[in-house]
């Protein structure tokens, strides 16, 4: 898989062409290297498929190339890239940055990289991130300013690459990155510090996203609007496998506290919706667990596990595979993708709109019961 911005421009024979050139001259170029009479290369670009699956998107289907390809050669030049919907251009997880995470994370062999002139980022947008992640990763490349040196350096990556994985059988590779680079930092926490900085980190996001302030509101709640609706997402952490109970137990119920949570949120703000951000994965049977009965909707989706109770009107929303600042930010960008998609943004909404009076009645309820 080659994984490159297609419209940023290259210099090709002396003259500013995109990228997307310089993308299918590789592919010509990498398929011509044959050994025994047959190609070694069967190279992916997205540029040759116009028509996808219906039951995935153009983001989905490029998460699941980086997954499955043998080998990513990215042509890096710090730009993050598209953000997977065209009505939320503010902070996100670009694809491009998002391809190398997906591949890097499963296999960090397999991912080379050629480096052209990095564009100039502004301090924390999505390209700086992505710049300095990359950094963080330690992947040396070949430098190049120019198409052909591109294409010089790419195929001798490729050939460099084969041959590693080849020596190596594929498989000591294959172990995923969590043991280096932030994720590492992040495991070396103690339940407390991961769960504080995950959960800083989806607030951040979130924040940033809706453009939104977070004060005078309850803590880590960001007020994000949704199908005209101003929706209270309150953020949490589980820090450990769902399967440890005393990591799980810290964030308990959390639904148990939404009139609490009600009685400090402005009037005219809906939910509130639980965001839980997990460090390792979550089950559709773990998270109906957590929500404390089975009968209510559940969704298994890329970003994790949303759970619905069409009753008490309860949401909670288990991110999984929070591992690092990336992997973290990139899940919630997909659980936001997945609800504008789908139109469940409405849905939610509506829901978040029947719990708040649902809070609000057991929140004057009680005020009433203990007064003397």
């Amino acid at each position: 898989m080659i994984s490159s911005r297609c419209s940023d421009k290259v210099s090709i024979k002396d003259k500013l062409r995109p990228m997307s050139e310089l993308r299918k001259a590789l592919k010509v170029e990498l398929e011509k290297i044959k050994l025994g009479g047959k190609s070694v290369f069967e190279v992916w670009i997205h540029e040759d498929e116009d028509v996808l699956p219906g039951d995935q998107t153009s983001w989905d289907h490029c998460m699941s190339r980086a997954r499955k390809a043998d080998l990513m050669l990215v042509l890096y030049n710090g730009n993050a890239g598209w953000s997977g919907a065209s009505s939320r251009i503010g902070d996100h997880v670009g694809i491009c940055h998002a391809e190398f995470d997906e591949a890097f994370d499963r296999c960090p062999g397999k991912v080379r990289s050629v480096q052209l002139p990095a564009i100039k980022a502004k301090k924390d947008s999505p390209d700086d991130r992505f710049q300095k992640y990359f950094q963080k990763q330690g992947v040396f490349g070949a430098q190049a300013t120019t198409g052909e040196e591109a294409i010089k350096g790419a195929t001798k990556a490729a050939v460099a690459a084969l041959l590693d994985l080849a020596r190596a059988g594929g498989g000591g590779g294959s172990r995923g990155s969590y043991y280096a680079g932030e994720a590492l930092t992040w495991t070396r926490m103690d339940y407390q510090q991961r769960r504080r900085v995950t959960t800083e980190t989806v607030v951040e996001f979130l924040t940033q996203r809706a453009k939104s302030s977070t004060a005078r509101l309850p803590a880590n709640t960001v007020v994000y609007k949704l199908s005209g609706n101003d929706v209270a997402f309150v953020c949490d952490c589980i820090p450990a496998a769902m399967g440890t109970a005393a990591a799980r137990e810290l964030v308990g119920q959390p639904f148990l506290k939404d009139h609490q949570i009600a009685t400090a949120l402005p009037k005219k703000v809906v939910g509130p919706v639980h965001v839980i951000a997990c460090q390792r994965g979550v089950s559709e049977s773990q998270a109906l667990k957590q929500l404390g009965f089975t009968d209510a909707t559940v969704v298994s989706a890329p970003f994790g596990v949303y759970v619905a109770d069409d009753v008490q009107k309860i949401q909670m929303v288990f991110v999984s595979n929070c591992r690092d600042e990336t992997t973290t930010r990139h899940h919630v960008q997909r659980f936001l993708m997945w609800l504008d998609e789908q139109g469940e943004d409405r849905l939610l909404a509506e829901r978040a709109a029947s719990r708040r009076k649902i809070a609000d009645l057991i929140a004057a309820e009680q005020n009433h019961s203990v007064t003397p």
